[in-house]
């Protein structure tokens, strides 16, 4: 079986679709003995962060599409991007037709506009890491302005159409699947686990953990405005941040406003991330949006923590279940999200008996029984195509 995969950006970012990608390329090259590949385009010259196995190749197209977002206006914008998208779609053409993929996946970026008039010979399937609609909530986060707006809505009209013409569709959550109703390409597959610690988090350090990109989608400047009540209560305990991105001064800047320079810390991210987990007694989310099915969640839960999360579309509702592994906040409640935070403070128990159901539950994610699921799905799809 020879795989495709393409993803909207590089490996250069620590992120969970990053890594989530780099565990499934490995375990199919690795395991089934697939021949894998990953097609980027903003790597530029800038080094792998996860690591990738030797039999898994890269092809850096290096088009450089969103090199200056956020630095354009609209018409430099337009401009860039109709002649970036050219040589995007002249080249990935090009190479798809001489690696000749059985099947090539999409992780549903610029490519899914096109992907589906390629002539290559290749099954197309998409993967979706995000919400249907996360145009609009990104359109709606930078601009209140009318264009823009409408322009993102045309575009996620453009894009579910083109993902329904896919032969599968696959998500991360039940709850993401029904925002796709209609759709008979649709499979629910979530994303796998490849690693369960041996040890798990004993719960009795007073300290909280949160990961995460460092933008406003992820809400760590809802999380400190949250623990500013919680040190007011428990002065003792502390909040440590994992993560690097466009807010960081900000959310320095509100930290040290605040006044929780003490018991408030952001960390650069690091590989080794459980053993983060496991220094730690739960697991905080403030995501606002943007997160399919957030692999720290399951990470923490792999390390015996219970979780606190806002309720935000679409993971957070299929990993937690309210009071046995961790407790569901309406997105946006601070007061809420921090009684909930207090409670767990305040009973070690509690923790403990959370973390040891969030332990439990982790198992349904591990990663020999998911990529099954993902080796039945290409060979389905494979022979559905020969009849």
């Amino acid at each position: 079986m020879r795989i495709v995969y393409l993803l909207p950006g590089g490996l250069y970012s620590p992120g969970g679709m990053e890594r989530v990608l780099t565990i499934k390329a490995n375990y199919l090259a690795e395991v089934f003995g697939y021949e894998v590949s990953i097609v980027t385009t903003e790597q530029l010259g800038r080094p792998v962060f996860f690591p990738v196995s030797e039999k898994v190749r890269l092809y850096h197209l290096d088009i450089g599409i969103h090199a200056k977002f956020g630095k354009e206006n609209y018409v430099e914008k337009f401009i860039s991007r109709y002649f970036k998208t050219k040589e995007y779609v002249r080249e990935l053409k090009k190479l798809l037709n001489e690696v000749q993929p059985d099947i090539t996946v999409s992780l549903l970026g610029l490519d899914i506009e096109y992907l589906n008039g390629f002539k290559d010979g290749s099954i197309k399937i998409g993967e979706l890491h995000f919400p249907s609609n996360f145009r609009q909530l990104m359109a709606r986060k930078l601009s209140s302005a009318f264009i823009p707006n409408w322009i993102a809505a045309i575009r996620t009209k453009t894009f579910k159409q083109a993902c329904r013409k896919l032969t599968r569709l696959v998500v991360l959550t039940e709850e993401e699947k029904t925002s796709w109703k209609g759709a008979n390409n649709v499979e629910v597959i979530p994303n796998a686990l490849s690693y369960f610690p041996e040890t798990v988090a004993v719960c009795e350090v007073k300290k909280a953990i949160a990961v995460g990109r460092l933008v406003y989608e992820k809400g760590f400047d809802m999380l400190i405005q949250t623990w500013k009540q919680i040190y007011e209560n428990h002065p003792d305990w502390e909040l440590h941040i994992y993560g690097d991105g466009v807010e960081k001064e900000n959310l320095l800047r509100q930290i040290q406003q605040e006044n929780l320079d003490e018991v408030v810390k952001i960390h650069e991210p690091v590989k080794d991330i459980y053993n983060q987990y496991l220094q730690h007694s739960m697991m905080l989310f403030p995501s606002r949006y943007l997160d399919a099915l957030p692999m720290v969640l399951i990470e923490a839960m792999s390390c015996g923590l219970p979780l606190v999360a806002f309720d935000a579309p679409c993971g957070p509702k299929d990993v937690i279940r309210e009071g046995v592994n961790g407790f569901l906040v309406k997105t946006g409640d601070i007061e809420t999200l921090s009684q909930r935070i207090n409670e767990l403070i305040e009973s070690e128990t509690m923790r403990k008996t959370m973390g040891k159901a969030a332990r439990e539950m982790s198992f349904n994610y591990g990663e020999e029984k998911i990529m099954k699921r993902w080796m039945q799905l290409f060979e389905t799809v494979k022979n559905e195509n020969r009849l």
